[in-house]
Protein backbone atom coordinates (compact mmCIF):
# COMPACT_ATOMS: atom_id res chain seq x y z
CA UNK A 1 0.00 0.00 0.00
CA UNK A 2 1.39 3.37 -0.97
CA UNK A 3 0.89 5.54 2.09
CA UNK A 4 -0.67 8.68 0.65
CA UNK A 5 -1.96 9.23 4.18
CA UNK A 6 -0.22 8.23 7.38
CA UNK A 7 -0.68 8.76 11.10
CA UNK A 8 1.78 8.61 13.96
CA UNK A 9 1.96 6.07 16.76
CA UNK A 10 -0.07 8.11 19.24
CA UNK A 11 -2.75 8.93 16.67
CA UNK A 12 -3.07 5.26 15.75
CA UNK A 13 -3.42 4.31 19.42
CA UNK A 14 -6.14 6.96 19.80
CA UNK A 15 -7.94 5.55 16.75
CA UNK A 16 -7.72 2.06 18.25
CA UNK A 17 -9.06 3.24 21.58
CA UNK A 18 -11.89 5.16 19.93
CA UNK A 19 -12.73 2.09 17.85
CA UNK A 20 -13.04 -0.39 20.72
CA UNK A 21 -14.19 1.99 23.46
CA UNK A 22 -16.10 4.78 21.73
CA UNK A 23 -19.50 3.12 21.51
CA UNK A 24 -18.98 0.07 23.74
CA UNK A 25 -18.50 2.22 26.85
CA UNK A 26 -22.07 3.36 26.38
CA UNK A 27 -23.79 0.31 24.89
CA UNK A 28 -22.33 -2.84 26.42
CA UNK A 29 -23.32 -2.39 30.09
CA UNK A 30 -27.05 -2.96 29.66
CA UNK A 31 -26.88 -6.25 27.71
CA UNK A 32 -24.10 -7.71 29.87
CA UNK A 33 -25.74 -6.80 33.18
CA UNK A 34 -29.01 -8.24 31.89
CA UNK A 35 -27.26 -11.55 31.10
CA UNK A 36 -24.60 -11.93 33.82
CA UNK A 37 -26.15 -9.65 36.48
CA UNK A 38 -23.63 -8.86 39.25
CA UNK A 39 -20.97 -10.89 37.49
CA UNK A 40 -21.04 -8.80 34.30
CA UNK A 41 -17.74 -7.12 35.17
CA UNK A 42 -16.11 -10.58 35.39
CA UNK A 43 -17.47 -11.37 31.90
CA UNK A 44 -15.77 -8.27 30.54
CA UNK A 45 -12.44 -9.10 32.15
CA UNK A 46 -12.56 -12.71 30.86
CA UNK A 47 -13.16 -11.77 27.25
CA UNK A 48 -10.77 -8.81 27.50
CA UNK A 49 -8.02 -11.26 28.48
CA UNK A 50 -8.84 -13.47 25.48
CA UNK A 51 -8.87 -10.46 23.15
CA UNK A 52 -5.12 -10.06 23.71
CA UNK A 53 -4.76 -13.15 21.51
CA UNK A 54 -6.71 -11.46 18.69
CA UNK A 55 -4.60 -8.32 19.03
CA UNK A 56 -1.40 -10.41 19.02
CA UNK A 57 -2.46 -12.03 15.73
CA UNK A 58 -3.10 -8.77 13.87
CA UNK A 59 0.04 -7.12 15.29
CA UNK A 60 2.14 -10.08 14.20
CA UNK A 61 0.72 -9.91 10.69
CA UNK A 62 1.21 -6.13 10.64
CA UNK A 63 4.83 -6.54 11.73
CA UNK A 64 5.39 -9.01 8.89
CA UNK A 65 3.47 -6.97 6.29
CA UNK A 66 3.61 -3.36 7.58
CA UNK A 67 2.49 -1.73 4.32
CA UNK A 68 -0.42 -4.06 3.62
CA UNK A 69 -3.89 -4.51 5.07
CA UNK A 70 -5.62 -7.74 6.06
CA UNK A 71 -7.23 -8.11 2.62
CA UNK A 72 -3.96 -7.44 0.79
CA UNK A 73 -1.83 -9.96 2.62
CA UNK A 74 -4.71 -12.45 2.57
CA UNK A 75 -4.53 -12.32 -1.22
CA UNK A 76 -0.78 -12.82 -1.07
CA UNK A 77 -0.95 -15.74 1.37
CA UNK A 78 -4.11 -17.55 0.27
CA UNK A 79 -4.41 -16.53 -3.36
CA UNK A 80 -7.01 -14.22 -4.84
CA UNK A 81 -9.85 -16.77 -5.28
CA UNK A 82 -9.75 -17.99 -1.67
CA UNK A 83 -9.23 -14.45 -0.36
CA UNK A 84 -12.35 -13.41 -2.28
CA UNK A 85 -14.33 -16.34 -0.87
CA UNK A 86 -13.39 -15.33 2.69
CA UNK A 87 -13.53 -11.57 2.06
CA UNK A 88 -17.06 -11.23 0.68
CA UNK A 89 -18.74 -12.69 3.81
CA UNK A 90 -16.49 -10.45 5.91
CA UNK A 91 -17.68 -7.43 3.93
CA UNK A 92 -21.33 -8.38 4.47
CA UNK A 93 -20.58 -8.92 8.15
CA UNK A 94 -19.16 -5.39 8.43
CA UNK A 95 -22.29 -3.94 6.82
CA UNK A 96 -24.40 -5.92 9.30
CA UNK A 97 -22.42 -4.80 12.36
CA UNK A 98 -22.34 -1.15 11.29
CA UNK A 99 -26.10 -1.23 10.75
CA UNK A 100 -26.48 -2.69 14.27
CA UNK A 101 -24.46 0.16 15.78
CA UNK A 102 -26.46 2.71 13.82
CA UNK A 103 -29.76 1.16 14.89
CA UNK A 104 -28.64 1.06 18.52
CA UNK A 105 -27.79 4.76 18.45
CA UNK A 106 -31.13 5.69 16.88
CA UNK A 107 -33.06 3.41 19.20
CA UNK A 108 -31.58 5.17 22.23
CA UNK A 109 -32.93 8.52 21.13
CA UNK A 110 -36.35 7.24 20.05
CA UNK A 111 -36.89 5.43 23.37
CA UNK A 112 -35.19 7.78 25.84
CA UNK A 113 -34.90 11.38 24.70
CA UNK A 114 -36.67 12.26 21.42
CA UNK A 115 -39.51 9.76 21.24
CA UNK A 116 -41.54 11.56 18.57
CA UNK A 117 -38.69 11.82 16.04
CA UNK A 118 -38.62 9.11 13.34
CA UNK A 119 -35.77 6.64 13.54
CA UNK A 120 -34.53 7.33 10.02
CA UNK A 121 -33.70 10.94 10.90
CA UNK A 122 -30.95 9.92 13.33
CA UNK A 123 -29.62 7.21 11.02
CA UNK A 124 -29.45 9.51 8.01
CA UNK A 125 -27.75 12.38 9.81
CA UNK A 126 -25.05 10.35 11.54
CA UNK A 127 -24.24 8.32 8.41
CA UNK A 128 -24.07 11.47 6.30
CA UNK A 129 -21.58 13.06 8.72
CA UNK A 130 -19.66 9.77 8.96
CA UNK A 131 -19.44 9.59 5.16
CA UNK A 132 -18.10 13.13 4.95
CA UNK A 133 -15.48 12.31 7.58
CA UNK A 134 -14.40 9.15 5.76
CA UNK A 135 -13.96 11.12 2.55
CA UNK A 136 -11.71 13.53 4.46
CA UNK A 137 -9.27 10.71 5.17
CA UNK A 138 -7.70 8.85 8.05
CA UNK A 139 -5.48 11.77 9.08
CA UNK A 140 -8.53 13.98 9.68
CA UNK A 141 -10.19 11.17 11.63
CA UNK A 142 -7.13 10.79 13.84
CA UNK A 143 -6.98 14.51 14.63
CA UNK A 144 -10.71 14.78 15.32
CA UNK A 145 -11.04 11.67 17.47
CA UNK A 146 -8.12 12.70 19.67
CA UNK A 147 -10.25 15.39 21.35
CA UNK A 148 -13.61 13.64 20.99
CA UNK A 149 -12.47 10.48 22.77
CA UNK A 150 -11.18 12.40 25.77
CA UNK A 151 -14.46 14.36 25.87
CA UNK A 152 -16.51 11.12 25.98
CA UNK A 153 -14.30 9.64 28.71
CA UNK A 154 -14.49 12.87 30.70
CA UNK A 155 -18.31 12.93 30.53
CA UNK A 156 -18.56 9.30 31.66
CA UNK A 157 -16.12 9.91 34.53
CA UNK A 158 -18.00 13.06 35.53
CA UNK A 159 -21.31 11.19 35.67
CA UNK A 160 -19.91 8.64 38.08
CA UNK A 161 -18.14 11.26 40.19
CA UNK A 162 -21.34 13.29 40.59
CA UNK A 163 -23.11 10.09 41.68
CA UNK A 164 -20.62 9.40 44.45
CA UNK A 165 -23.27 9.84 47.18
CA UNK A 166 -25.47 7.20 45.50
CA UNK A 167 -22.97 4.34 45.66
CA UNK A 168 -24.15 1.26 47.58
CA UNK A 169 -21.47 -1.47 47.56
CA UNK A 170 -23.98 -3.98 48.98
CA UNK A 171 -25.63 -4.10 45.53
CA UNK A 172 -22.53 -5.88 44.18
CA UNK A 173 -23.28 -9.01 46.18
CA UNK A 174 -23.70 -11.87 45.51
CA UNK A 175 -21.10 -11.65 42.76
CA UNK A 176 -22.12 -14.94 41.15
CA UNK A 177 -25.84 -15.20 41.95
CA UNK A 178 -26.71 -17.88 39.36
CA UNK A 179 -23.43 -19.71 38.89
CA UNK A 180 -20.82 -19.25 36.18
CA UNK A 181 -22.99 -20.04 33.17
CA UNK A 182 -24.46 -16.49 32.85
CA UNK A 183 -20.98 -15.01 33.27
CA UNK A 184 -19.61 -17.18 30.46
CA UNK A 185 -22.65 -16.24 28.37
CA UNK A 186 -21.77 -12.58 28.97
CA UNK A 187 -18.19 -13.26 27.84
CA UNK A 188 -19.61 -14.96 24.74
CA UNK A 189 -21.63 -11.83 23.91
CA UNK A 190 -18.60 -9.60 24.56
CA UNK A 191 -16.58 -11.60 22.03
CA UNK A 192 -18.94 -10.54 19.24
CA UNK A 193 -19.03 -6.93 20.42
CA UNK A 194 -16.75 -5.15 21.08
CA UNK A 195 -13.70 -7.43 21.10
CA UNK A 196 -13.94 -9.11 17.71
CA UNK A 197 -13.79 -5.57 16.32
CA UNK A 198 -10.04 -5.67 17.03
CA UNK A 199 -9.62 -7.87 13.97
CA UNK A 200 -11.32 -5.30 11.70
CA UNK A 201 -8.80 -2.70 12.86
CA UNK A 202 -6.19 -4.58 10.79
CA UNK A 203 -7.53 -2.62 7.80
CA UNK A 204 -6.33 0.65 9.39
CA UNK A 205 -2.88 -0.42 10.64
CA UNK A 206 -1.15 0.04 7.22
CA UNK A 207 -1.64 3.80 7.59
CA UNK A 208 0.82 3.82 10.51
CA UNK A 209 4.05 5.75 10.06
CA UNK A 210 7.22 3.84 10.79
CA UNK A 211 8.74 5.60 13.79
CA UNK A 212 11.92 4.16 15.24
CA UNK A 213 12.30 3.47 18.94
CA UNK A 214 8.57 3.93 19.59
CA UNK A 215 6.93 1.17 21.69
CA UNK A 216 3.81 0.94 19.51
CA UNK A 217 2.89 -2.67 20.30
CA UNK A 218 3.31 -2.11 24.02
CA UNK A 219 0.92 0.84 23.96
CA UNK A 220 -1.62 -1.10 21.91
CA UNK A 221 -1.70 -3.82 24.57
CA UNK A 222 -1.90 -1.14 27.27
CA UNK A 223 -4.83 0.46 25.43
CA UNK A 224 -6.65 -2.87 25.28
CA UNK A 225 -6.10 -3.40 29.01
CA UNK A 226 -7.39 0.12 29.68
CA UNK A 227 -10.50 -0.69 27.67
CA UNK A 228 -11.23 -3.75 29.81
CA UNK A 229 -10.68 -1.89 33.06
CA UNK A 230 -12.83 1.10 32.08
CA UNK A 231 -15.69 -1.14 30.91
CA UNK A 232 -15.50 -3.16 34.12
CA UNK A 233 -15.49 0.06 36.14
CA UNK A 234 -18.60 1.42 34.41
CA UNK A 235 -20.44 -1.86 35.05
CA UNK A 236 -19.45 -1.94 38.75
CA UNK A 237 -20.40 1.72 39.21
CA UNK A 238 -23.76 1.22 37.46
CA UNK A 239 -24.54 -1.74 39.72
CA UNK A 240 -23.63 0.19 42.88
CA UNK A 241 -25.79 3.16 41.82
CA UNK A 242 -28.87 1.41 40.43
CA UNK A 243 -28.80 -1.99 42.13
CA UNK A 244 -31.31 -4.51 40.74
CA UNK A 245 -32.80 -1.81 38.49
CA UNK A 246 -29.64 -1.93 36.35
CA UNK A 247 -30.53 -5.46 35.20
CA UNK A 248 -33.57 -4.22 33.29
CA UNK A 249 -32.04 -1.04 31.84
CA UNK A 250 -30.76 -0.84 28.28
CA UNK A 251 -28.53 2.17 29.11
CA UNK A 252 -27.66 2.10 32.84
CA UNK A 253 -25.31 5.08 32.51
CA UNK A 254 -28.19 7.17 31.17
CA UNK A 255 -30.29 6.29 34.22
CA UNK A 256 -27.32 7.10 36.46
CA UNK A 257 -27.10 10.52 34.81
CA UNK A 258 -30.83 11.14 35.35
CA UNK A 259 -30.62 10.79 39.14
CA UNK A 260 -27.76 13.28 39.56
CA UNK A 261 -28.93 16.14 41.76
CA UNK A 262 -26.64 18.51 43.65
CA UNK A 263 -28.80 21.19 45.19
CA UNK A 264 -30.64 23.13 42.50
CA UNK A 265 -27.53 23.77 40.44
CA UNK A 266 -26.64 20.38 38.92
CA UNK A 267 -29.52 18.09 38.01
CA UNK A 268 -30.99 16.30 34.98
CA UNK A 269 -27.72 16.15 33.09
CA UNK A 270 -28.76 13.19 30.96
CA UNK A 271 -28.73 15.39 27.86
CA UNK A 272 -24.95 15.69 28.28
CA UNK A 273 -24.75 11.92 28.36
CA UNK A 274 -26.79 11.90 25.13
CA UNK A 275 -24.07 14.05 23.55
CA UNK A 276 -21.41 11.58 24.68
CA UNK A 277 -23.45 8.69 23.25
CA UNK A 278 -23.82 10.24 19.82
CA UNK A 279 -20.13 11.19 19.72
CA UNK A 280 -19.02 7.69 20.70
CA UNK A 281 -21.36 6.12 18.15
CA UNK A 282 -20.25 8.61 15.49
CA UNK A 283 -16.58 7.64 15.95
CA UNK A 284 -17.37 3.92 15.75
CA UNK A 285 -19.72 4.22 12.75
CA UNK A 286 -17.20 6.40 10.92
CA UNK A 287 -14.34 3.96 11.41
CA UNK A 288 -16.51 0.98 10.48
CA UNK A 289 -17.56 2.80 7.31
CA UNK A 290 -13.90 3.54 6.56
CA UNK A 291 -13.04 -0.15 7.01
CA UNK A 292 -15.97 -1.22 4.80
CA UNK A 293 -14.71 1.11 2.09
CA UNK A 294 -11.16 -0.25 2.37
CA UNK A 295 -12.32 -3.89 2.27
CA UNK A 296 -14.56 -3.31 -0.76
CA UNK A 297 -12.02 -1.39 -2.85
CA UNK A 298 -9.16 -3.79 -2.08
CA UNK A 299 -11.24 -6.91 -2.48
CA UNK A 300 -12.46 -5.96 -5.96
CA UNK A 301 -9.42 -3.87 -7.00
CA UNK A 302 -11.37 -0.63 -7.31
CA UNK A 303 -9.25 2.44 -7.97
CA UNK A 304 -11.38 5.36 -6.75
CA UNK A 305 -11.96 4.81 -3.01
CA UNK A 306 -13.93 7.98 -2.37
CA UNK A 307 -16.52 7.17 -5.02
CA UNK A 308 -17.91 4.30 -2.91
CA UNK A 309 -18.14 6.02 0.48
CA UNK A 310 -21.68 7.35 0.16
CA UNK A 311 -23.08 4.28 -1.65
CA UNK A 312 -21.73 2.19 1.23
CA UNK A 313 -23.25 4.61 3.74
CA UNK A 314 -26.57 4.33 1.89
CA UNK A 315 -26.45 0.52 2.16
CA UNK A 316 -25.78 0.76 5.91
CA UNK A 317 -28.70 3.20 6.18
CA UNK A 318 -31.06 0.81 4.38
CA UNK A 319 -29.90 -2.19 6.43
CA UNK A 320 -30.35 -0.27 9.68
CA UNK A 321 -33.98 0.49 8.83
CA UNK A 322 -35.02 -2.91 7.49
CA UNK A 323 -33.19 -5.58 9.52
CA UNK A 324 -35.14 -5.18 12.77
CA UNK A 325 -38.69 -4.25 13.63
CA UNK A 326 -37.90 -3.39 17.26
CA UNK A 327 -35.12 -3.34 19.84
CA UNK A 328 -35.98 -6.86 21.05
CA UNK A 329 -34.89 -8.31 17.72
CA UNK A 330 -31.67 -6.29 17.89
CA UNK A 331 -31.00 -7.64 21.39
CA UNK A 332 -31.58 -11.23 20.27
CA UNK A 333 -29.23 -10.74 17.34
CA UNK A 334 -26.53 -9.28 19.59
CA UNK A 335 -26.80 -11.98 22.25
CA UNK A 336 -26.88 -14.96 19.87
CA UNK A 337 -26.02 -14.42 16.22
CA UNK A 338 -23.41 -11.64 16.36
CA UNK A 339 -20.79 -13.77 18.10
CA UNK A 340 -21.43 -16.79 15.84
CA UNK A 341 -21.06 -14.68 12.71
CA UNK A 342 -17.94 -12.93 14.03
CA UNK A 343 -16.33 -16.25 14.97
CA UNK A 344 -16.86 -18.07 11.67
CA UNK A 345 -16.63 -15.16 9.21
CA UNK A 346 -13.87 -13.11 10.87
CA UNK A 347 -11.95 -14.95 13.60
CA UNK A 348 -11.53 -18.31 11.82
CA UNK A 349 -10.25 -16.69 8.57
CA UNK A 350 -7.84 -14.56 10.64
CA UNK A 351 -6.42 -17.70 12.26
CA UNK A 352 -6.14 -19.37 8.85
CA UNK A 353 -4.23 -16.39 7.42
CA UNK A 354 -1.93 -16.30 10.46
CA UNK A 355 -1.15 -20.02 10.25
CA UNK A 356 -0.47 -19.69 6.51
CA UNK A 357 1.96 -16.83 7.20
CA UNK A 358 3.99 -19.10 9.49
CA UNK A 359 4.86 -21.31 6.50
CA UNK A 360 5.61 -18.51 4.06
CA UNK A 361 8.91 -16.74 3.66
CA UNK A 362 8.65 -12.98 3.87
CA UNK A 363 10.64 -12.59 0.68
CA UNK A 364 8.16 -14.66 -1.30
Amino acid sequence: MRKVEAVGNWQMIILFQAFITGSSILNIQGPLIGIAQNGAWISILIINAFSFFILALILRLHERYPDESYIQYSKKLLGKPLALILGVPLLLLLFHFNANITYGMGQFFTTSMMKETPLYVFHFLILMVAGLTVRSGVEVMARMFNGLLFFVLFIILLIFLLNITHYHPKFLFPVVPNGWKPILHGAYVGFGFPYMDIMYFAMILPFLKREKDKPFKRWMYAGLLFNGLILAFTIVASLMILGPIAMSEKFPIYQAARIIEIGEIIQRVESVFGMALIIGSYMKITMMLFIINEVMTQLFNLSDKRAFVFPNALLVFLFSLTMYENEVELGESGSIMETILAFFLAFVPLVIVTIRSLFTNKSS
